[in-house]
């Protein structure tokens, strides 16, 4: 896939609209993901683009010829595939609240391929995007014990309680709360609730909690933390989220995802509220 001239075009036009586009209060975003494990089983990553300017996704591995599939055939999107491997991405118009655009990135040859949509955020727009694999953290099996220690200790054991507006998410059956947090140096471990408002349903199936931060660099990191889930009783599960925080991060959130829909970012408490027993 190969840029073609409206794309070229835009992307000379691009500078120019971007300042445009920052005068309007629109936020300009650099962001960094973290690539899930198993892109099939959580939401699509999020790509915000708007008319006017393109989106630059980098990858930590080049793409090769074919590794992008658009299902989208209206014309909406402009997919262009760079000779460094990264990505470009333009819009033809903006899109409307809920409209998705979806399309399919391959890293590798048969490797569960990464799954993406395209939106239009009145509040922020893309300008690049880094797309990175998950890496393994020293210290994860310690972690893994803790948290199962907090999933088999008893739900009354004295924790950092949230402020009075703790975060949740609320579906018209479901909820899924932030009840509790515990810093241990650097590493979060966060208790979440699940619980069904219908009596005889199973909890709401929570997939991934991802979390966000902002780097010294200004750009904004986000990732999925590791998830333990406890067992179900009655109508309400208990679940794990932990992950260590990167060096220099500030005003860390974190997002609750079902399976076919992504929760939006709340704060949580900062580092410095250290608590830990």
């Amino acid at each position: 896939m190969r840029p073609g001239p409206c794309l070229l075009l835009l992307l000379l036009l691009s500078t120019s609209a971007a300042a445009r586009d920052g005068s309007s209060g629109r936020a300009l975003q650099l962001r960094t993901l973290v690539a899930p494990s198993r892109p099939g089983e959580v939401p699509p990553l999020e790509l915000r683009a708007s008319a006017g300017l393109t989106t630059l996704v980098q990858f930590d591995s080049s793409l090769q010829a074919g590794a992008v599939e658009l299902t989208e055939q209206g014309g909406l999107v402009q997919l262009a595939r760079l000779g460094d491997g990264s990505l470009v991405v333009a819009l033809t118009r903006n899109l409307a609240p809920g409209e998705q655009v979806p399309f399919t990135v391959a890293l590798e040859p048969g490797a569960e391929p990464l799954r993406f949509v395209v939106v239009t955020r009145r509040e922020a727009v893309d300008l690049r995007v880094q797309v990175v694999r998950a890496r393994h953290s020293d210290g994860e099996d310690a972690a893994e014990h803790v948290a199962r220690e907090l999933l088999a200790g008893p739900e009354t054991r004295p924790m950092l309680a949230l402020p009075q507006a703790a975060r949740k998410r609320d579906t018209w059956d479901a909820r899924a709360q932030v009840q509790s947090v515990v810093w241990m140096g650097p590493r979060l471990f966060a208790i979440v609730a699940v619980w069904n408002q219908k009596r005889g349903t199973a909890p709401w199936r929570l997939v991934q909690a991802r979390l966000r931060t902002t780097l010294a660099d200004g750009v904004l990191l986000e990732w999925p933390a590791r998830l333990l889930p406890g067992p179900v009783r009655v109508r309400r599960q208990l679940h794990v989220l932990t992950s260590p925080l990167p060096e220099g991060a500030s005003g860390l959130e974190v997002a609750l995802d079902a399976e076919d829909s992504p929760g939006s970012f709340q704060p949580l408490p900062p580092a410095t509220m250290d608590e830990s027993p």
